[in-house]
């Protein structure tokens, strides 16, 4: 972990970090594969991983920072490491672009829990605002509801069934 880390340091404020991302001060996102951030804007809001740039131009509209799981955010050593960040960057947004070309609003819902999940992890996505959730994919928080609702039924349905099968192997032998 660099020195100039800033996310896991508990004696910096949040509302540092974001007095930093509005001077236009370029971050990366430190973390392993599972863990990330979610960028909330004034009117949306986007999810980076591991290497996303964070700040500069991009966000200085900022309004919040939430972390996924384990991250720090670091000042970028080199030019290659800013050129490499953006380009991480570009690529969440176009998976993030993809759920939101679908235009059935529930669909839309599904599609990023289901995909938070499973990167990030049910426990994670499950802590998150619907509100944020839904500013991801342009819905309403009662759409994303009604999504993780419709979530939850079909994990439970997918529980049923490995167990019937499960116990239904154990009979046949």
């Amino acid at each position: 972990m660099s020195q100039q880390a800033l996310s896991r340091n508990p004696l910096f404020r949040p509302t540092q970090v974001l007095n930093q991302l509005h001077s236009g001060q370029l971050f990366y996102v430190r973390a392993n594969r599972g863990n990330g951030m979610v960028i909330c804007h004034t009117h949306y809001a986007e999810i980076v991983g591991p290497g996303s740039a964070v700040g500069g131009v991009i966000d200085l509209d900022c309004v919040r920072l939430l972390p996924l799981g384990k991250v720090a955010l670091t000042y970028p050593e080199s030019r290659d490491r800013k050129r490499q960040s953006h380009q991480v960057r570009r690529q969440w947004m176009a998976a993030t672009r993809k759920i939101v070309d679908c235009t059935v609003p529930l669909k839309r819902a599904q599609l990023i829990i289901s995909t938070m999940s499973r990167y990030f992890g049910s426990a994670v996505v499950a802590n998150l605002e619907d509100e944020v959730l839904s500013n991801i994919v342009g819905v309403l928080p009662d759409t994303l509801t009604l999504a993780r609702q419709a979530h939850k039924q079909q994990k439970a349905r997918k529980l049923r069934l490995s167990q019937a099968s499960r116990i239904a192997a154990t009979v046949r032998s």
